[in-house]
């Protein structure tokens, strides 16, 4: 299709088909019955499989700026969030819908390029686009729904932690907030090479699905939950949906490469990256004690990384890092400013 040059817009039904046309990949869209077209999308369900649905919302200067992302960053990152939140419960993605609200000072080319990005990170999962709308707005808005599966009864969630549970983690933190700081100082056409790694830990966060399904099919996993906002929020939410106690040992906690050497030249704590900041998209959870050294054999043989952070105990809901002896140090609740960009 080719589209209208200059400033003029295409209309509302033009720019869907502009979007959302794409050369053959050579595979027919698995489990779609009716596609993008018509009123509404028909998939189908596998056998033995339930829904799970995942909603999320991108507001350009709230949840991101043209100065720290690409237009395809841009889609990436917002199909990566919800994404992950499938991976939070085990599942696998398969279908996404996306709605956009379009200001005047976006290009229909620009907006491609976000459809680029997020169709990048679709088809590594083999996921297809079922749907969407676009409508006009003061500003970028971008919504995406993405449509999984999970083995009936089989999906993990955050209110299953019990006492003596080990915490842990699937690989390691920081390097997300540490892109972003030295984006927003800096902006993303002045990344010197040593600084590569943690912007593109900002632009382009990779949800945990092969992760959260091993975890999913080991069987004795108890909750999870994603890390999009902060590794100490995303404990207290599990601390707080189970009513049990997380004690966390900060030595333990993995640190993404980087980190602490840019967090010097900054004069700046990295842990407060770790503890307060956003969109890391890797996996919090618990498991028994008892099959702690399984779940570390399964994720060596498959390749992936796991670390052992803390422990679950009875007593009053909180989360707290452990000291010295039976000292015991709060953890503020707080996490990823949204409203920061």
């Amino acid at each position: 299709m080719k589209r209208k040059s200059g400033s003029e817009r295409l209309d509302e039904f033009g720019l869907i088909r502009f979007l959302t046309e794409r050369q053959p990949d050579n595979r027919s869209p698995s489990g779609v019955t009716i596609g993008p077209g018509d009123d509404a999308a028909v998939v189908k369900v596998t056998d033995g499989m339930e829904l799970v649905v995942s909603c999320d919302t991108m507001v350009e200067h709230v949840h991101f700026k043209k100065e720290t992302l690409s237009c395809e960053d841009i889609g990436f990152k917002a199909l990566a969030a919800n994404i992950s939140d499938i991976a939070a419960m085990g599942g696998i993605p398969r279908f996404f819908l996306v709605s956009l609200g379009v200001s005047a000072d976006w290009s229909d080319d620009q907006l491609k390029a976000i459809y680029n990005g997020m169709y990048e990170l679709a088809d590594s999962h083999r996921m297809t686009l079922i749907g969407g709308d676009t409508v006009s707005a003061g500003q970028l808005v971008l919504t995406i729904t993405v449509l999984g599966e999970v083995e009936k009864g089989k999906a993990l969630r955050r209110s299953d932690a019990r006492p003596g549970d080990r915490v842990f983690v699937t690989g390691s933190l920081g390097g997300a907030s540490a892109g972003l700081d030295f984006l927003l100082k800096n902006g993303k056409d002045q990344v010197v090479q040593k600084m590569s790694r943690l912007v593109e830990a900002h632009q382009r966060p990779v949800p945990q699905v092969k992760a959260g399904r091993l975890l999913n099919q080991a069987g004795f996993v108890h909750a999870l939950n994603d890390i999009s906002d902060g590794l100490a929020s995303e404990a207290w939410e599990i601390a707080e949906s189970s009513d049990v106690r997380i004690v966390l040992d900060p030595g333990n906690i993995p640190v993404f490469p980087g980190v602490e050497a840019y967090a010097r030249e900054q004069n700046m704590d990295y842990m407060d990256w770790i503890w307060y900041g956003g969109e890391e998209f890797q996996l919090i959870g618990t498991v028994p004690a008892t099959q702690e050294k399984q779940l570390k054999s399964l994720f060596d043989q498959n390749g992936l990384p796991i670390y052992f952070i803390g422990r679950v105990k009875s007593g009053e809901t909180a989360v707290v890092l452990a000291g010295t002896g039976k000292d015991e140090h709060p953890l503020p609740r707080k996490g990823y400013n949204h409203f920061r960009g």
